[in-house]
């Protein structure tokens, strides 16, 4: 009678951490990164419009950060849609914004200054009519 031993996929196996943490490299993230997620984050709230057009002119919502070691202080400037409340709608995006990077990054928002810059209308809304 023959055994067969099958070796663990190397791939899917899980890997055995012998070294710390500190002695198995370093991380960076990016400042651009950081404000590519502030968009991100924000654009997950209702009534806010990251991508929004005022007549010929495009007025995409932008983000920066200033970091300090694990702390960053956001700034987002965009638009929201009308009839959303700007206060509700603004910590809305304050608080999607801080949970996503701590959850993505690790990092810790400090502040999150938010700049409403123009108030875009409500969504269109489907009419049930379909045009060929």
């Amino acid at each position: 009678m023959s055994t067969t031993t099958v070796s663990p996929d190397p791939v899917t196996a899980p890997v055995a951490l012998t070294t710390e943490a500190g002695d198995r490299g370093e991380l960076t993230i990016a400042d651009k990164v950081v404000e590519k997620l502030v968009l991100a984050a924000a654009a997950e709230v209702d009534g806010i419009d990251t991508t929004s057009r005022s007549g010929t002119l495009a007025r995409s919502a932008r983000a920066s950060v200033q970091r300090s070691g694990e702390q960053v202080e956001a700034t987002l400037q965009t638009a929201v849609r009308y009839p959303h409340g700007l206060a509700a709608t603004t910590d809305a995006a304050r608080d999607r914004i801080r949970t996503r990077l701590d959850e993505y990054t690790g990092l810790t928002v400090s502040r999150i200054d938010v700049t409403v810059t123009v108030l875009t209308g409500a969504a269109p809304r489907p009419t049930g009519r379909v045009v060929a």
